[in-house]
């Protein structure tokens, strides 16, 4: 391989790399803006391994992940959010909206609980 080659397979190796890097900086940053947000009330859906559960955030949060963990007889659910950009600076009003989560099991009878405060969350 000629030298002029070798040093753009370099320069371009080099470029990537950065690219990895930058994008992995940016997720871990935006990682670590997300929080755990409160679930108020659910509602059982015609599929019974999905709950509707109502949270209360600013409208512009976006929800990064559901999930449901299995305690005895309860059912415990954690909404994560984040802010939608790294620099957000908005408002602290709040919304109420219903987000999806997806359980491993049907409810069958088990308590439904909040991950944030380890409350019984009321069916709607």
């Amino acid at each position: 391989m000629t030298k002029p080659k070798r040093k753009t397979l370099v320069a371009v190796g080099v470029a990537v790399v950065l690219l990895i890097s930058v994008f992995a900086a940016v997720t871990a940053m935006r990682r670590a803006q997300e929080f755990e947000v409160s679930v108020n009330a659910y509602k059982a859906t015609s599929d019974a391994r999905l709950l509707d559960a109502r949270v209360e955030m600013h409208p512009e949060f976006e929800v990064a992940r559901t999930d449901a963990n299995y305690q005895g007889d309860g059912v415990i659910l954690h909404v994560v959010a984040r802010p939608p950009t790294l620099w957000w600076s908005g408002g602290d009003y709040a919304e109420a909206r219903w987000v999806r989560v997806r359980l491993d099991e049907p409810l069958a009878g088990r308590q439904v609980l909040d991950a944030v405060s380890g409350s019984p969350v009321p069916r709607d």
